[in-house]
């Protein structure tokens, strides 16, 4: 076989090195196309109503960040903004974490949002929103109107006691934990069992939890019903049922 012509070599191996060349720089294109990533920490849920709101944000990004522009305001008052600032961003990682002042011609009680653009290196934005309340200062305890015991607990898998329960709060419901305590002589012992239900803010809720018989259950053992209820401001309220109730066949 004869050798290839010099210039055909030289145009083969040229061919080879630009498709090298094009297929390492597809990698880096995708690598530089991530946009960066945002958490919101701090604010959600409900907050205290006061004349600041604390934010903490974290930040990473592949290439490396630059800046981020955070945008907080209430959405009851026309989406009407309280506070905006563009801070930098440097490295891979990075965190923000300051109050933003209200001032004191707003009232921003209610439904408050928060929004985020966060900037790398290589131009990629991302933008994220979150949703927060902001509620006057709540010291009131939620109230457990009825805890009530319904049927007979057992260790047959089969069959299931409920627990009706009906409670309120003035600003809302955050969650409520039912507990069955092994009761000795009068005396509290471990906890047999217990259930717990989140709620969303409802100032009123009713309903029943069920306890499915479990084989671990001794028959004869007497236990006692606790209740613990939430409202959105941490206060609780806690009853322990007088009776005692037994565990049957």
């Amino acid at each position: 076989m004869k050798p290839l012509p010099r210039h055909l070599v030289l145009t083969s191996l040229f061919i080879v090195l630009t498709i090298t060349l094009n297929s390492c720089g597809a990698g880096g294109d995708d690598e530089r196309t991530s946009a960066p990533t945002v958490n919101i920490i701090r604010p959600q849920d409900t907050l205290n109503l006061s004349d600041k709101v604390p934010v903490e944000i974290l930040f990473s990004d592949n290439s490396g960040l630059v800046s981020a522009e955070i945008t907080i305001g209430n959405a009851d008052q026309g989406n009407l903004v309280y506070h905006f600032s563009r801070r930098g961003l440097s490295g891979l990682n990075d965190n923000l974490s300051f109050e933003a002042i209200i001032p004191p011609a707003i009232d921003a009680e209610g439904k408050n949002y928060i929004i985020i653009k966060c900037y790398d290196e290589d131009g990629n934005e991302t933008f994220i929103e979150g949703t927060f309340y902001l509620q006057e200062n709540d010291d009131i305890q939620p109230v457990i109107h009825m805890i009530q015991p319904q049927g007979i607990l057992t260790p047959d898998p089969q069959t299931s006691m409920s627990v009706f329960y009906d409670v309120t709060d003035e600003t809302g419901l955050d969650s409520l934990r039912v507990s069955l305590i092994s009761s000795v002589s009068g005396n509290l012992g471990n906890e047999i069992a217990s259930k717990a239900l989140k709620f969303n803010g409802e100032q009123n809720a009713v309903g029943n939890f069920f306890f499915i018989g479990n084989s671990n259950y001794q028959t004869g053992s007497k236990y006692k019903v606790k209740a613990q209820l939430f409202d959105q401001f941490g206060n609780l309220s806690e009853i322990l049922l007088p009776n005692e109730y037994t565990i049957s066949n």
